[in-house]
Protein backbone atom coordinates (compact mmCIF):
# COMPACT_ATOMS: atom_id res chain seq x y z
CA UNK A 1 0.00 0.00 0.00
CA UNK A 2 1.31 3.05 -1.17
CA UNK A 3 1.63 5.71 1.23
CA UNK A 4 0.19 9.43 0.26
CA UNK A 5 1.27 12.47 1.44
CA UNK A 6 -1.13 14.28 3.62
CA UNK A 7 1.20 16.60 5.16
CA UNK A 8 -0.36 19.39 6.92
CA UNK A 9 0.98 22.83 4.68
CA UNK A 10 1.96 24.47 8.05
CA UNK A 11 4.38 22.22 8.76
CA UNK A 12 6.84 21.51 5.82
CA UNK A 13 9.76 20.13 7.87
CA UNK A 14 8.06 16.98 8.76
CA UNK A 15 9.61 14.38 6.94
CA UNK A 16 7.08 11.47 5.42
CA UNK A 17 8.70 9.05 7.95
CA UNK A 18 8.11 10.68 11.42
CA UNK A 19 4.14 11.30 9.52
CA UNK A 20 3.76 7.97 8.96
CA UNK A 21 5.15 6.58 12.45
CA UNK A 22 2.72 9.09 13.73
CA UNK A 23 -0.34 7.32 11.92
CA UNK A 24 0.98 3.72 13.10
CA UNK A 25 1.73 4.62 16.95
CA UNK A 26 -1.72 6.08 16.91
CA UNK A 27 -3.34 3.34 15.12
CA UNK A 28 -0.94 1.25 17.76
CA UNK A 29 -3.53 3.13 20.31
CA UNK A 30 -6.59 2.84 18.87
CA UNK A 31 -6.26 -1.17 18.24
CA UNK A 32 -4.78 -1.60 22.10
CA UNK A 33 -8.15 0.97 23.05
CA UNK A 34 -10.47 -1.17 20.94
CA UNK A 35 -9.26 -4.53 22.21
CA UNK A 36 -9.73 -2.98 26.20
CA UNK A 37 -12.51 -5.21 26.74
CA UNK A 38 -10.40 -8.49 26.77
CA UNK A 39 -8.91 -6.81 29.70
CA UNK A 40 -11.72 -7.25 31.93
CA UNK A 41 -12.33 -10.17 33.74
CA UNK A 42 -15.56 -11.92 33.02
CA UNK A 43 -18.48 -11.80 35.96
CA UNK A 44 -16.59 -8.96 38.05
CA UNK A 45 -19.97 -6.15 38.56
CA UNK A 46 -18.60 -2.81 38.59
CA UNK A 47 -20.63 0.57 38.88
CA UNK A 48 -20.45 2.93 35.85
CA UNK A 49 -19.83 -0.20 32.88
CA UNK A 50 -22.86 -0.47 30.84
CA UNK A 51 -22.42 -4.37 30.98
CA UNK A 52 -21.93 -5.28 33.96
CA UNK A 53 -18.35 -6.86 33.20
CA UNK A 54 -15.08 -5.51 34.83
CA UNK A 55 -13.88 -2.34 35.60
CA UNK A 56 -14.38 0.18 32.88
CA UNK A 57 -11.44 1.62 31.09
CA UNK A 58 -11.40 4.30 33.09
CA UNK A 59 -10.67 2.03 36.15
CA UNK A 60 -8.32 -0.53 34.15
CA UNK A 61 -5.73 2.95 33.03
CA UNK A 62 -6.22 3.75 36.37
CA UNK A 63 -4.79 0.37 37.52
CA UNK A 64 -2.03 0.21 35.38
CA UNK A 65 -0.86 3.72 35.70
CA UNK A 66 -1.01 2.52 40.03
CA UNK A 67 0.95 -1.01 39.04
CA UNK A 68 3.39 1.66 36.79
CA UNK A 69 4.21 4.17 39.50
CA UNK A 70 2.70 2.44 43.39
CA UNK A 71 0.45 4.27 45.06
CA UNK A 72 -0.64 7.58 45.03
CA UNK A 73 -2.43 10.15 46.56
CA UNK A 74 -5.68 10.55 45.18
CA UNK A 75 -4.30 14.11 43.64
CA UNK A 76 -1.31 12.34 41.95
CA UNK A 77 -3.47 9.89 40.22
CA UNK A 78 -5.39 12.65 38.98
CA UNK A 79 -2.51 14.35 37.51
CA UNK A 80 -0.62 11.26 36.41
CA UNK A 81 -4.25 10.38 34.00
CA UNK A 82 -4.90 14.02 33.37
CA UNK A 83 -8.65 14.19 35.15
CA UNK A 84 -9.98 15.99 37.59
CA UNK A 85 -9.57 15.09 41.67
CA UNK A 86 -13.32 14.49 41.42
CA UNK A 87 -13.11 12.44 38.38
CA UNK A 88 -10.47 10.22 39.94
CA UNK A 89 -12.26 9.71 43.61
CA UNK A 90 -14.59 8.13 41.53
CA UNK A 91 -12.79 5.87 39.41
CA UNK A 92 -10.97 4.60 43.11
CA UNK A 93 -14.56 3.83 44.50
CA UNK A 94 -14.88 1.63 41.28
CA UNK A 95 -11.62 0.19 41.78
CA UNK A 96 -12.54 -0.09 45.48
CA UNK A 97 -15.90 -1.57 44.84
CA UNK A 98 -14.44 -4.60 42.71
CA UNK A 99 -11.80 -5.08 45.28
CA UNK A 100 -9.21 -4.03 43.12
CA UNK A 101 -7.55 -0.92 44.90
CA UNK A 102 -7.51 0.37 49.02
CA UNK A 103 -7.39 3.63 50.48
CA UNK A 104 -5.78 4.77 53.30
CA UNK A 105 -5.76 8.02 55.14
CA UNK A 106 -2.45 9.60 55.66
CA UNK A 107 -1.28 9.12 59.42
CA UNK A 108 0.02 12.98 59.53
CA UNK A 109 -3.09 14.92 57.21
CA UNK A 110 -6.21 12.78 57.14
CA UNK A 111 -7.22 14.94 54.25
CA UNK A 112 -4.87 13.22 52.07
CA UNK A 113 -5.94 9.49 50.74
CA UNK A 114 -3.60 7.57 49.61
CA UNK A 115 -4.31 4.16 47.07
CA UNK A 116 -2.68 1.35 46.29
CA UNK A 117 -4.01 -1.95 44.37
CA UNK A 118 -4.57 -4.88 45.88
CA UNK A 119 -2.83 -8.39 45.05
CA UNK A 120 -5.94 -8.89 42.98
CA UNK A 121 -5.15 -6.02 40.66
CA UNK A 122 -1.70 -6.31 40.45
CA UNK A 123 -2.59 -10.10 39.04
CA UNK A 124 -4.92 -8.23 36.61
CA UNK A 125 -2.84 -6.11 35.72
CA UNK A 126 -0.05 -8.54 35.11
CA UNK A 127 -2.51 -10.27 33.03
CA UNK A 128 -3.19 -7.81 30.69
CA UNK A 129 0.46 -7.14 30.36
CA UNK A 130 1.06 -10.96 29.66
CA UNK A 131 -1.82 -11.13 26.90
CA UNK A 132 -0.94 -7.97 25.29
CA UNK A 133 2.75 -9.28 25.62
CA UNK A 134 1.97 -12.33 23.25
CA UNK A 135 0.49 -10.27 20.34
CA UNK A 136 3.63 -7.80 20.70
CA UNK A 137 5.82 -10.92 20.75
CA UNK A 138 4.18 -12.17 17.72
CA UNK A 139 4.99 -8.85 15.94
CA UNK A 140 8.78 -9.20 16.88
CA UNK A 141 9.50 -12.33 16.28
CA UNK A 142 10.40 -11.32 12.83
CA UNK A 143 13.30 -8.85 14.15
CA UNK A 144 16.72 -10.09 15.32
CA UNK A 145 17.95 -9.02 18.54
CA UNK A 146 18.99 -5.63 17.47
CA UNK A 147 15.86 -4.99 15.67
CA UNK A 148 14.07 -5.78 18.86
CA UNK A 149 15.97 -3.63 20.96
CA UNK A 150 15.52 -0.44 18.06
CA UNK A 151 12.11 -0.72 18.56
CA UNK A 152 12.53 -0.43 22.14
CA UNK A 153 14.59 2.27 22.22
CA UNK A 154 12.45 3.91 19.55
CA UNK A 155 9.38 3.42 21.91
CA UNK A 156 10.43 4.72 24.84
CA UNK A 157 11.88 7.63 23.42
CA UNK A 158 8.70 7.93 21.82
CA UNK A 159 7.03 8.03 24.70
CA UNK A 160 9.52 10.52 26.36
CA UNK A 161 8.90 13.37 23.34
CA UNK A 162 5.23 12.46 23.30
CA UNK A 163 5.28 13.19 27.25
CA UNK A 164 7.23 16.43 26.50
CA UNK A 165 5.35 18.37 23.79
CA UNK A 166 2.39 17.60 25.48
CA UNK A 167 3.94 18.98 28.68
CA UNK A 168 4.43 21.99 26.60
CA UNK A 169 1.02 22.21 25.62
CA UNK A 170 0.02 21.59 29.16
CA UNK A 171 -1.77 18.40 28.38
CA UNK A 172 0.89 15.77 29.51
CA UNK A 173 0.14 12.71 31.92
CA UNK A 174 2.88 12.59 34.55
Amino acid sequence: MESVDTRPASDPDLSREALETSKLVLELIHTAYATRSADCPRGMSTPGRADGRGPSPHGIRAAIHLYQHGGRTIGELAEGLGVSVGWASRIVNELEFAGLAERAADPADRRIVHVRLTPGAIRLVEDVYRWRGDAIERALAVLDEPGRAAVQAFLRRAVDELARAGRERGHAPR
